[in-house]
């Protein structure tokens, strides 16, 4: 009976960069650290962690993608604000922590809120409709406002999740709302004004499709928006990359 169970899956090798972010999130863990913590200079995490500069400046650009710390030129890296949120599950998905494998998760959302789309242009009920248009309202209101903006956004995609009355997509995107407002954040803070008008039509075209009952156009507004999202991110990331480079602190110093 034994020898009929199928083998075990080899273990997967965990990349440096997860080993080295998942240290740094129990050494804030263990510390206690509260939102707005500074953390030890890199030169003493890296010894302390035996690890290469380059490998911690990895883990450290991840877990600034996930919206655990903030790297602030010339003063040092520290934890955001509110970083509670985010932190315990930052933490579960050890594993996966790093800018690429972050970026797949983000690209996995977008099909995910593609079939949410679909499925709430086709089960949404009138009241429902109604409450979304309110919500898209919100966001029109809050255009000049990054935070409320962003609140609203967030409530609008968790919201179409709802009315798609599929548990299990709607649980998978509010297991990652959190990830949702880093993201959004993002994107919106590369160019404010054009990310926000760009956003707010986007959203209202997907309104729109719903409202409709065009579950195809539902489907393909939410993938034009997704797609523009994702590229916001990107764009985000490659910012701050050349910001760090050219004006950072990493410009003038050797990679290990």
């Amino acid at each position: 009976m034994v020898d009929a169970l199928p083998p075990l899956t080899p273990i997967t090798r965990v990349s440096m960069t997860a080993q080295v972010a998942h240290a740094l999130l129990e050494y804030v863990k263990d510390n206690d650290l509260g939102p707005g913590s500074k953390l030890p200079p890199e030169r003493r995490l890296a010894s302390d962690l035996a690890v290469a500069r380059s490998a911690l400046r990895e883990a450290l650009a991840a877990l600034d993608l996930l919206g655990v710390v903030v790297s602030r030129h010339g003063s040092g890296t520290y934890l955001t604000n509110e970083p509670s949120e985010l932190l315990p599950q930052a933490i579960e998905w050890g594993l996966m922590l790093g800018r690429q494998r972050t970026l797949d998760l983000a690209e996995a959302r977008s099909h995910i809120e593609v079939d949410v789309a679909g499925l709430a242009a086709q089960r949404a009920s009138s009241g429902e409709i109604t409450e979304l248009d309110s919500i898209l309202s919100k966001m029109k209101s809050a255009h000049s406002n990054p935070d409320l903006l962003l609140e609203a956004d967030v409530e609008f995609h968790l919201y179409v999740a709802e009315m798609a009355k599929s548990s299990v997509l709607g649980d998978m995107l509010g297991s990652i709302q959190s990830l949702l407002r880093v993201w959004i954040r993002r994107g919106l803070s590369a160019d404010s004004d054009s990310a926000a008008t760009s956003t707010v039509d986007e959203h209202q075209a997907i309104f729109d499709a719903v409202a409709a009952r065009d579950q195809d156009g539902a489907r393909a507004a939410m993938q034009q928006h997704m797609t523009s999202a994702y590229r916001r991110l990107v764009a985000s990331l490659h910012n701050h990359d050349a910001s760090e480079t050219e004006t950072g602190p990493a410009a003038g110093r050797q990679v290990d």
